[in-house]
């Protein structure tokens, strides 16, 4: 329980600092003293890192989580243990709803927060070098219309990166890696294939299946509702529901993700192996 305590106290530091430093960034920029605002938001930062680094440890393995894994994090991506956190409402990776025809929607948050973010960053430079009476004008115009223009880009960026859309209904599975392109595979045909390659849940990648179109990987472990969503994808395919855990997508580097992606390359190479008969 002290353990239990000691991690909370940890994370709530760790997530509130750096606010702390972005609105005194915020607060000091519109003062005009912006430079005391940049050294707030780093001494904040660095804080947050150290106190993340020393005291936001797995009380089971004992190593230091990762402070990208550190605001929804109810399980360590290394060990798998419970650290007994209450869930968070809010997830920074992604998101899952049912809408009213009944398609169960998934979708990724980390593209927009990367925009919002990247843009923020580069407007502070620009009010920083031209000064916040400028910012309107002339250059200024034309910079802060490439400060959005660089924010879409790393928005994008991260998006295809680590970000992924999937929505759900009982006829079709939809995909989306690159924003408005999506694949659409057929529930029948995963059910079919199914048959003979067993999908697996991959604790990097997520859910994997084989389809007719190659295999495709549901990375629901990362949706806030993942679960709801994999426990209706599993339904309709006639799979039986897997223990998803940890519920955040776990380390590469640790053993079980190496073992995941070596029963990864295996599944694929079965469907060449399918082909060349």
């Amino acid at each position: 329980m002290e353990e239990e305590m000691k991690l909370r106290i940890a994370k709530g530091c760790i997530v509130i600092m750096p606010m702390i430093g972005t609105l005194g960034l915020f607060i000091f920029t519109f003062v005009g003293k912006i430079i005391y605002g940049w050294g707030l938001f780093v001494i904040m930062l660095l804080l947050s890192g150290i106190i993340n680094q020393m005291f936001f440890r797995c009380p089971h393995c004992g190593k230091s989580i990762p402070a990208n894994a550190t605001l929804n994090q109810k399980y360590c991506p290394l060990c798998g243990a419970d650290l007994g956190l209450i869930d968070s409402p809010f997830s920074y990776y992604s998101k899952c709803k049912k809408n009213k025809n009944g398609q169960y929607q998934a979708y990724t948050t980390v593209g927009y927060l990367a925009f919002i973010v990247g843009t923020a960053i580069v407007l502070f430079i620009v009010v920083a070098l031209l000064g916040f009476d400028s910012v309107f004008k002339g250059t200024g115009r034309i910079l802060l219309l490439a400060a959005i223009a660089l924010g879409l880009l790393i928005g994008m960026m991260c998006r295809c990166i680590v970000g992924s859309a999937a929505k759900l209904d009982k006829e079709y599975l939809y995909c989306c890696k690159i924003p408005g392109r999506w694949k659409r595979y057929a529930i029948a045909d995963i059910r079919e294939q199914a048959n003979e390659h067993k999908p697996f849940y991959h604790v990097v990648r997520g859910y994997v299946m084989m389809t007719s179109q190659g295999v495709v990987a549901i990375p629901v472990a990362t949706y806030k509702g993942g679960r709801e969503f994999l426990k209706k994808l599993t339904e309709y395919i006639g799979e039986p529901m897997v223990d998803v855990m940890p519920e955040m997508v776990a380390s590469k580097r640790s053993e079980e993700s190496k073992k995941a992606e070596a029963a990864y390359k295996v599944y694929k190479d079965s469907l060449k192996e399918k082909g060349a008969k």
